[in-house]
C-alpha cells in the first residue's frame, strides 16, 4: 500500500524470468491479500495505455516515476531491462481508471491492440541519434495498431530531452520537428496518408514536469466523461471569475480535466507542487482518529456495536460528526487526503491558488486573482455544486464478491 492508501499492482508475464507470478511494486503491498486478476472482465474492459519503443528509451522509468512515485534518480540504478510484458492497474479515482502495459523493446503481437479505448505511447530516446531505425519501427507499430483497432490514439514521447544536447528550447523544438518530418516520410513510403492518422508529439523528461503534462493529455483522451467535465469547469471558471481550474488525480498528480481556456505548464506545475505541500503537511498534522476512537464514537452514537460494519466499510472517520453522518464520512486512516482537505496559497504576483477535495483522490485546484477570491463563500458554494455533479457521474454499486461498496463510473 502506498502513502495514499491505494494498491498499485504490477504483473510480470514473463514467468521464466520471474517465477513469482504477480508482484507488488511497493513493499507494503506484499502483504496484501487480494491481487488483481487482469483477465477479469471488469479489469480487461478498462482503457489501456500501451508503452512501446526501443530498449533503454525510458518506458519503465516513466511508469515508475509517475505511477509508482519512484525518484527519477533511482531509475538509473534500480531498474533493469524489461524482460516481458508488464501490466499495472491505475485505480486512484473512480473517474480515471486504466491499465498500463509496458512492452519490452519492440516486442508486441497484433492481438495486443484488440480491445476498447487504447492509447499507444511510442517512446523515442531523443539522445540516441540517428532515429531512422526507431522511426521505421514506429511506423510499423502504428500501422499494425490501426489495422487491428482504428480508434487507437497515437502519442509519440520524444523522451530524455534533458541532456547537454537540449539546453535550449530551440534545440528541443528542432528535434521534435525532425522527428515529425521523418515520421511523415516513413508513413508516406509505407503507403499510409499522414493526414489520415492523428499523431501527437510530446517533449518529455522524467526530471521535470513535462512527463506529467504529456501523460495528463494522454489520459484525458481515455475518459469518456471529458466533455462533461470540461463544461462543468467552464461554468465554474465563468461564475467565479477564475483564471483557470484543474481536476487533479492526487496520487499520480495528473490533471484529468481542465476548462477550455489556454493552459501553460508553469501553472500546472504550481498546482502540482501545491498538492505535494498539502499531502506533506496533512501527513504530519492532519491524520484522522484511530480505529478505537471511531468505534467508540460509533457505539456512543448508535448505542450498539457497529465495529464490524465499520471495519468492512473503511478504516477511519472524521472526528465529531452527527450520528446519522458517521457512515458517510469514512476515510482511510493512513491517508493524508480526505473530504476536509483544502488549502489556500497566495502568490507574490497577486494570484491565489485554492485547493479543495471534490471526490475520492480527486482535487480541484483553482487559480484566481486575490480580489476575486474575497467572495470565498460563492466559490465554496459553486465547488459544492461541482462536487455533487461529479458524484452524479459515479454510480454506487454493491460488489457482492467482496461485500463492500464499489463506486463505478456511469456510462
Amino acid at each position: 500500500m502506498n502513502d495514499y492508501g491505494q494498491y498499485d499492482v504490477y504483473d510480470n508475464l514473463d514467468r521464466e524470468a520471474t517465477n513469482d507470478g504477480p508482484l507488488f511494486l511497493d513493499d507494503d503491498v506484499e502483504q496484501a491479500e487480494d491481487k488483481v486478476d487482469f483477465d477479469d472482465p471488469a479489469i480487461a474492459s478498462l482503457p489501456r495505455v500501451m508503452l512501446m519503443g526501443p530498449r533503454r528509451a525510458g518506458k519503465t522509468s516513466i511508469q515508475r516515476v509517475v505511477f509508482q512515485k519512484m525518484s527519477p534518480h533511482e531509475t538509473l540504478f534500480r531498474l533493469e531491462a524489461t524482460q516481458g510484458l508488464e501490466r499495472a492497474l491505475v485505480d486512484h479515482t473512480p473517474l480515471c481508471r486504466f491499465v498500463v502495459h509496458d512492452f519490452p523493446g519492440d516486442y508486441y503481437e497484433p492481438s495486443d491492440f484488440e480491445g476498447g479505448r487504447t492509447s499507444l505511447i511510442f517512446v523515442v530516446d531523443a539522445q540516441d541519434e540517428p532515429y531512422d531505425h526507431v522511426l521505421q519501427s514506429l511506423t510499423s507499430t502504428v500501422t499494425a495498431a490501426l489495422q487491428v483497432n482504428p480508434n487507437t490514439a497515437i502519442e509519440v514521447f520524444i523522451n530524455k530531452v534533458d541532456g547537454e544536447l537540449f539546453l535550449s528550447d530551440e534545440s528541443k523544438y528542432d528535434c521534435r520537428r525532425d522527428v515529425m518530418t521523418q515520421v511523415t516520410d516513413e508513413l508516406a513510403e509505407a503507403g499510409v496518408s499522414p493526414d489520415s492518422i492523428s499523431i501527437r508529439y510530446h517533449l518529455t523528461s522524467i526530471y521535470d514536469h513535462s512527463i506529467y503534462e504529456a501523460l495528463s493529455r494522454v489520459v484525458q483522451r481515455l475518459i469518456p466523461q471529458l466533455p462533461t467535465l470540461e463544461n462543468l469547469l467552464n461554468v465554474m471558471v465563468s461564475t467565479c471569475s477564475m483564471e483557470k481550474a484543474y481536476l487533479f488525480d492526487v496520487v499520480s498528480k495528473l490533471y484529468i480535466s481542465t476548462d477550455t481556456g489556454p493552459a501553460d505548464m508553469q501553472s500546472v506545475e504550481l498546482c502540482s507542487d501545491m498538492i505535494d505541500v498539502v499531502l506533506d503537511v496533512s501527513g504530519i498534522y492532519g491524520l484522522g482518529p484511530s480505529h478505537e476512537a471511531i468505534r467508540a464514537a460509533a457505539n456512543a452514537a448508535k448505542g450498539k456495536d457497529k465495529s464490524e460494519s465499520f471495519a468492512v466499510a473503511a478504516d477511519t472517520l472524521t472526528s465529531e460528526v452527527p450520528a446519522e453522518d458517521l457512515e458517510e464520512e469514512i476515510v482511510d486512516q493512513d491517508s493524508a487526503y480526505d473530504s476536509e482537505s483544502a488549502s489556500v496559497i497566495r502568490l507574490s504576483n497577486g494570484m491565489v491558488l485554492y485547493l479543495k477535495e471534490v471526490d475520492t483522490m480527486l482535487a480541484l485546484v483553482c487559480i484566481t486573482r486575490s480580489e476575486n477570491f474575497r467572495r470565498k463563500g460563492l466559490i465554496n458554494y459553486n465547488i459544492g455544486c461541482l462536487k455533487r455533479a461529479l458524484q452524479a457521474l459515479v454510480q454506487p454499486e454493491m460488489d457482492l464478491s467482496s461485500g463492500g461498496l464499489v463506486r463505478r463510473v456511469a456510462e
